[in-house]
C-alpha cells in the first residue's frame, strides 16, 4: 500500500501515520503549509502527484464552536474534502463523528437516523450522505478523542489537564451533563491499520469504533488530576448548558465492527490516559 493521510499532523492523524510506518507501510502526510486541502485544484494536484493506493481522511474542523459560522473554509474541509477524496476512486477511510446523532436514543447502531444538534454534526452528516454508498469508502465514526500530543489543548480531553495546571491550585469548572466515551487515538490508528487493506474489498459503508467507559468531562478531570500533580477537589461539576448544543449521550454500538474479527479492544481510559499524558508532556 501507498497511503495518503490527510490531517496527518493532528491528534488522530499523527497516530495513524505512526501506526502505518511502524507496520512498514509507505505513507505520505503533507502538511497544511504544503497543501491547502480546501483548495480543489491544489487537492487534485496532490492526488495526481502522490497517486496513493489508499487514503485515510483525518482532516476536519472538529471544534463545534468554530463550525457554527459555517464559513466556506469549514464547509470545504468538513463536507467537500471527503467528497473530493472519494471521487479519486481509491479505497478511502473517512473519519466521522458521534455528533451526527442527537444523543436522545443511545446506544446507536450504524443504521440509526442522523439527527445532529449543531453545525459540526450537520456538516459531518452531510459528508456521510455524499459518500456512504460508494463502494470504495468506509466511514468510521468515533467519539471524543485523546492521545499523545505535545499541546494538551488540542484535545477536548487533555485540555482538562492543561486547565487544571493553568489554575495553579484553583478550581476548574467541567461539564457534568453530557455523557462521553473517550477513545484513545492509538487504538483507532491500530483499528484503521487492520481495516485499510480490506476497504472496498470486504468492507464498505459505516462502522463504529468507541471506548466503552461512560464519563462526563468532570469525571474525566477527576481521573486525570492526580496524574498531573493536581488535586481532584479542583474539579467542579458544571451543570450549565453549553453555548453550542451538545448531545446528551451518543454512545456508539461497536457490534458490527466486532463481528468482522478485526476489532481492536479499547485500552482502559486510565491506562491510556497515563500513556497520553506522559508522552505528551
Amino acid at each position: 500500500m501507498n497511503v495518503l493521510v490527510t490531517g496527518g499532523s493532528g491528534a488522530l492523524g499523527s497516530q495513524v501515520v505512526e501506526a502505518l510506518r511502524q507496520a512498514g507501510v509507505q505513507v505520505v502526510a503533507p502538511t497544511h503549509a504544503e497543501v491547502d486541502l480546501t483548495d480543489a485544484d491544489a487537492l487534485s494536484a496532490m492526488l495526481a502527484h502522490y497517486n496513493p493506493t489508499h487514503i485515510v481522511n483525518c482532516a476536519a474542523q472538529r471544534r463545534p464552536d468554530r463550525c457554527e459560522s459555517e464559513d466556506e473554509a469549514v464547509i470545504a474541509l468538513n463536507v467537500l474534502l471527503p467528497k473530493r477524496l472519494a471521487a479519486f476512486g481509491r479505497p478511502l477511510v473517512h473519519i466521522s463523528t458521534d455528533y451526527v446523532f442527537n444523543g436522545a436514543n443511545a446506544p446507536y447502531n450504524e443504521e440509526a437516523p442522523r439527527r445532529p444538534l449543531n453545525a459540526y454534526g450537520r456538516q459531518k452528516a452531510e459528508a456521510e450522505t455524499l459518500i456512504e454508498a460508494l463502494p470504495n469508502v468506509l466511514i468510521l465514526r468515533v467519539p471524543i478523542l485523546f492521545g499523545p500530543i505535545q499541546d494538551w489543548s488540542n484535545s477536548a480531553v487533555t485540555v482538562l489537564a492543561a486547565n487544571l495546571l493553568k489554575a495553579k491550585g484553583g478550581s476548574v469548572m467541567m461539564d457534568d451533563i453530557a455523557i462521553r466515551y473517550p477513545t484513545f487515538t492509538c487504538d483507532i490508528a491500530q483499528q484503521i491499520l487492520r481495516l485499510l487493506p480490506h476497504v472496498g474489498v470486504r468492507f464498505q459503508g459505516i462502522y463504529h469504533y468507541s471506548g466503552e467507559e461512560a464519563m462526563t468531562k468532570f469525571t474525566m478531570g477527576m481521573t486525570m488530576a492526580p496524574l498531573v500533580g493536581c488535586d481532584a477537589s479542583q474539579c467542579l461539576p458544571d451543570h450549565r448548558p453549553t453555548p453550542v448544543p451538545r448531545p446528551y449521550d451518543c454512545h456508539l454500538s461497536t457490534r458490527k465492527l466486532r463481528q468482522t474479527g478485526l476489532f481492536v479492544a479499547p485500552t482502559p481510559f486510565a491506562t491510556a490516559l497515563i500513556k497520553a499524558l506522559m508522552v505528551s508532556h
